[in-house]
């Protein structure tokens, strides 16, 4: 009789242990997700940054390309 005392008493340790493990792996996932969130977040603000920049840089150039051929058109000779 002691013996089925032991298997039960296993059994009941093995499926706490089984539990707990399983809450600890969900609550790390969750972690890792909240992170991976955080970073992509972070990347998508930095890539609209990004690509204002590059905006100005295209406007700026435009600029500069407007005003090359405004001081050609106004000294062709020269």
């Amino acid at each position: 009789m002691n013996y089925l005392e032991y298997i039960i008493g296993s059994a009941v340790a093995a499926v706490f242990s089984a539990g707990t493990w399983l809450v600890r792996r969900v609550l790390t996932n969750e972690k890792q997700i909240a992170l991976l969130q955080k970073e992509v977040a972070s990347r998508d603000e930095r890539r609209n940054e990004d690509r204002e920049i590059m905006r100005d840089i295209q406007t700026d150039l435009k600029e500069v390309k407007r005003d090359i051929l405004d001081i050609y058109k106004s000294h062709p000779s020269e």
